[in-house]
């Protein structure tokens, strides 16, 4: 693999970062003086919301859940879920993940009224036609699959470390990509473990590497491959960000376009 570290700039300017946009960046000098980079430990989630119930990916390990056994779901409340990430047996069974959790849904709203003025995600985008906010608490090594999504994504690295693999739009062939539904196409490699064999084309991939600190926003532009994975038990919450002009999915991407007619197989 052919791995550059990313360009990171601090606090720019909105017409500054529209010069930007294309490539993924981290942003510095903004999330850091939000009050949830004081506030957000997994012990102050433990006593708000410790008696919440919440829906749980049964691995945090998203390859075993999309490409493995780990496809069912698990209830658990967020005191107990705390718990299990904070006692992580590296060498046993990884625990289940609390991550993509919609801060501003019907289901959340009265807990994100309680905490939305912790954090202000800077306007970049001005002509945007929506945007979603999550929630992401995992354990040291939870992971992700190498995926792309349809929308602008700024992901902020509230507590712990988290460090994020990107590729350009134009490297699925060397990612040897899936279709797991409409909106997701994922790679089956692991990254960290790749069999070469199987996906010999990984080992020529260029892409860049993003080492998040508390603080950090990354910013990762729409259809950009991406790979997330914990350092330490970790918190981040990030914005996706929808525009006109952004294609629907993937299959209306140029790149998309131009491997359907040179016969990739996707």
């Amino acid at each position: 693999m052919n791995i550059q570290p990313i360009q990171r700039i601090e606090n720019p300017a909105v017409d500054e970062f529209q010069g930007l946009q294309n490539e993924p960046i981290i942003i510095s000098g903004i999330a850091n003086k939000w009050a949830a980079s004081s506030l957000w430990q997994p012990e102050m989630f433990k006593d708000m919301f410790g008696d919440i119930t919440a829906p749980l990916r049964a691995s945090d390990n998203e390859i075993d859940v999309f490409f493995g056994q780990s496809k069912e779901q698990k209830i658990m409340t967020i005191a107990d879920y705390i718990d299990s990430i904070s006692s992580v047996d590296i060498n046993g069974q990884r625990p289940a993940y609390l991550g993509n959790i919609p801060l501003n849904s019907p289901l959340t709203k009265q807990y994100f009224e309680l905490i939305k003025s912790h954090f202000s995600f800077p306007d970049y985008f001005p002509e945007n036609s929506g945007d979603e906010i999550r929630l992401w608490i995992g354990a040291n090594n939870q992971k992700s699959t190498i995926h792309n999504d349809n929308y602008h994504n700024f992901n902020a690295q509230i507590f712990g470390n988290k460090t994020f693999l990107l590729f350009p739009p134009e490297e699925y062939e060397k990612l040897s990509i899936v279709k797991i539904d409409d909106e997701l196409w994922s790679s089956p490699i692991d990254p960290q473990q790749p069999d070469l064999d199987k996906f010999p084309g990984f080992n020529e991939i260029s892409g860049l590497e993003a080492k998040l600190q508390p603080g950090d926003i990354l910013f990762i532009p729409a259809f950009w491959w991406h790979q997330a994975r914990t350092i330490t038990t970790a918190i981040n919450l990030n914005k996706w960000v929808f525009t006109a002009n952004i294609c629907k999915t993937w299959q209306e991407h140029p790149v998309f376009n131009k491997a359907v007619s040179t016969g990739y197989k996707l």
